[in-house]
């Protein structure tokens, strides 16, 4: 087996995590803003922007093995889960530290939304806009990707994408609730 297979994994996975998460976000706001109405479908909407939102949990875990098991750089529990304890950039991983925890709670409150106030469940969601700023400072500060060409151009690209998916979200809003009174 490559010696090099846990590092592969790692980087590998991490970009993946990252894509999925953008594109998460993306479904989301399709599902908020109905940009697509008439062609869309809520349900699969919702479904799709589960998956890809469970899918990149999973591959954040596959990111946080890969560190683990790479020999390397020796990052333990502590050193993957709390932020501020890693000799290897600090400050960029604390930022991804942070961001598996945000990432974690979105995910858990998607579950749970029913159980949850709207008031709530809406909050937490909403720091999903700055869980995907949070992964991709991470990226371009911890990664080791960053010099290579298609890096560059799949950031450049994930970045563009978020940009006009917020744009839509500004500028349709979504469904609005009736007043109550």
């Amino acid at each position: 087996m490559n010696e090099k297979i846990w590092w592969y994994l790692s980087r590998s996975s991490g970009i993946v995590a990252l894509v999925l998460l953008v594109l998460s976000v993306v479904w989301g706001i399709l599902l908020a803003t109905r940009a697509l109405r008439p062609m869309d479908r809520p349900a699969w909407l919702l479904d799709l922007h589960r998956w890809l939102g469970g899918t990149a949990l999973v591959m954040t875990g596959l990111h946080l093995l890969g560190l683990y098991l790479d020999g390397y750089i020796d990052f333990g529990f502590t050193e993957l889960l709390v932020p501020g304890t890693s000799e290897y950039r600090p400050f960029a991983v604390a930022i991804g530290i942070v961001s598996l925890y945000v990432m974690v709670a979105v995910q858990a409150t998607s579950y749970l939304r029913g159980r949850m106030s709207k008031r709530a469940w809406r909050a937490v969601h909403l720091s999903s806009y700055g869980l995907v700023w949070g992964a991709a400072i991470h990226a371009g500060m911890a990664g080791t990707d960053t010099t290579n060409r298609a890096y560059q151009l799949l950031a450049l690209l994930l970045t563009m994408i978020v940009v006009a998916a917020v744009i839509v979200r500004i500028v349709s809003p979504g469904r609005r609730q009736p007043a109550t009174g």
